[in-house]
């Protein structure tokens, strides 16, 4: 029996037969052998894993186009528009129209190529990536930290989803990839109070329409409103039910049947306190219980406070500023924030 602490005990009983084998495997070699069973599951995954090396191209000007998919008239037109933006804006737009992803995740690859180019300027971080694998029929769109609060992911999906990708399908890569940095543009010309540019077609020209004019979002509005009381009221409710029942359980027979009458024998004041006749009568099982309390002194409630508020504020702003006609990237980085697509 002492020894049976030390090990596992494995009974397999046979059904209508009165045999019982019993099998004693030591604590020690079962820790080993799991031991080996999860080196062996870890290397074997490890080994198991797709193994790529990414090379990153050097970039050439606003729009790297490494396939010759693009035009050279449309990739001139949205090489001006890069450029137009950084002018305006100081943002920077970048494009790579690449032939496959080499095994990484179009995410992975994104983040990498834009951490090599350094899109955006440095202190601003105000870069974005259209990334557009042909083979693959993936594309993303890759946004620098400075930027993620203006082009948060679901907007970065819906010009993907709306501009780019139905433009894809129908093969036209150059209206595609021009108008998809037009809508990027349009959201950094929107943040800055600037004029707005139109699209090259009427493909998609039509702005969608906001959540916050839909009736979905008053709904959920006046829900978020609405909430907080509801869950008060559940939770008084709640409350409330569990008290009556504690206090109408009946002792004897435990249903919820009691019934309890109170009178006022001498009522208490802020000096003494009171009494009370308590009757108490069972409905399903006739239990009764008669019994005298003592009502409690009454307290003066009293309330004195004070408080005091302050805020100070400060604020500050500086800028700084460069145009010219160098395509030279300024060194921005992303956080991961964008969106991706098929087609």
């Amino acid at each position: 029996r002492k020894n049976k602490k030390k090990y596992f005990l494995t009974n397999m009983l046979i059904k209508n037969k009165n045999i019982r084998i019993t099998g004693l495997i030591p604590f020690h070699i079962l820790i080993i052998f799991i031991s080996i069973l999860v080196i062996l599951i870890y290397f074997t995954g490890c080994a198991s894993a797709k193994k790529y090396t990414l090379d990153f191209p050097d970039y050439n000007g606003y729009v790297n186009d490494y396939t010759d998919t693009l035009s050279a008239e449309w990739k001139t037109k949205t090489e001006n528009l890069a450029q137009a933006v950084r002018e305006e804006t100081s943002c920077e737009i970048a494009v790579a129209v690449i032939d496959e992803l080499g095994g990484a995740t179009i995410e992975e690859y994104a983040a990498g190529l834009f951490a090599k180019w350094g899109i955006g300027k440095k202190d601003k971080d105000n870069g974005v990536l259209l990334l557009v694998a042909l083979k693959d029929k993936q594309l993303r769109i890759e946004v620098g930290y400075g930027l993620e609060a203006i082009i948060p992911d679901l907007r970065a999906k819906d010009i993907i989803d709306d501009v780019i990708t139905p433009r894809f399908k129908n093969s036209d890569y150059d209206s595609g990839v021009y108008n998809g940095v037009v809508a990027i543009a349009n959201i950094i010309y929107e943040e800055q109070d600037k004029n707005l540019l139109p699209y090259s077609d009427n493909f998609i020209n039509q702005p969608k329409r906001e959540f916050s004019d839909t009736p979905a979002f008053a709904a959920l509005i006046i829900l978020a409103t609405l909430l907080p009381w509801i869950v008060f009221a559940l939770i008084f409710l709640i409350s409330f039910l569990r008290s009556y029942i504690k206090k109408h359980r009946c002792p004897r027979c435990k249903k919820i049947a009691l019934v309890i009458k109170t009178k006022i024998l001498s009522s208490p004041t802020y000096e003494s306190s009171g009494r009370a006749h308590v009757e108490k009568f069972c409905r399903k099982c006739g239990y009764a219980e008669k019994s005298t309390i003592t009502l409690p002194i009454l307290k003066k409630s009293s309330y004195s406070g004070s408080g005091s508020y302050g805020s100070s504020f400060s604020s500050g702003s500086s800028s700084s500023g460069s145009s010219g006609s160098s395509s030279s990237f300024g060194g921005g980085s992303s956080g991961g924030g964008g969106a991706s697509g098929r087609w």
